[in-house]
């Protein structure tokens, strides 16, 4: 298997996993957060919604940038 092969095969799989976490978290909303709810139960804070862009920046600065 190719490395090209890999890579695609692994986002399909995480693209699968994430499609299944929306669907149980749709379905059993009274056990599961959906991913907004904890997104915005995680930067409630002012200090937290700035970690999180740094977070975001620093990802983006060292996965994304050539």
């Amino acid at each position: 298997m190719s490395d090209r092969t890999t890579v695609v095969l692994g986002f399909a799989l995480l693209l699968t996993a994430a499609l299944a976490a929306v669907v149980i978290t749709r379905l059993r909303r009274d056990l599961i957060a959906t991913l907004g709810e904890t997104i915005a139960y995680l930067t409630g804070t002012r200090a937290t919604r700035i970690a999180a862009v740094l977070v975001w920046a620093w990802l983006g600065w060292h996965f994304l940038a050539r």
